[in-house]
């Protein structure tokens, strides 16, 4: 269940940032019959343009390579019927007793082709850490 709700929280602020800033009804959640699947957040500007942001979380350490290979194939399908661009929002639920990592170590872009014949996807990753305690739970260790 907590799985579910670190997922479902990740998705709620992407969806309320996007739709606080975009124009009003052109940002939907859930977008179900999608490349034959159900987009989780889905901003339209206008008929015919769609760009979608796929949203994972993780709570395992991770690396480029282990992020796009579990994650990539399904953000970069959204894209077969709209422009050729999507989002992958990662959440990085893995613990962080030792620190976080700097933004520019979690944002990249990825150029994907599903085959030698498709004008290749620009998939924008975002791995960002979640799971942190909230400044008010924060102590200073005892001396």
């Amino acid at each position: 269940m907590l799985s579910l709700l670190a997922y479902k929280v990740i998705q709620d602020d992407l969806h309320q940032h996007l739709a606080g800033t975009l124009t009003p009804g052109t940002v939907q959640r859930e977008l179900i019959d999608v490349a034959s699947g159900r987009t989780d957040v889905t901003y339209t500007p206008e008929p015919g343009s769609r760009f979608v942001a796929e949203v994972k979380r993780r709570d395992t350490r991770w690396t480029r390579e282990r992020i796009e290979k579990s994650y990539l194939a399904q953000a970069a399908n959204y894209t077969a019927t709209g422009p050729p661009f999507g989002v992958l929002l990662v959440g990085d639920d893995s613990g962080h007793a030792s620190g976080y990592r700097s933004v520019e170590d979690g944002v990249w872009i990825i150029h994907h082709a599903r085959s030698a014949t498709e004008v290749p996807r620009l998939i924008v990753v975002g791995v960002l850490p979640i799971g942190r305690p909230t400044p008010s739970a924060l102590r200073m260790p005892r001396t």
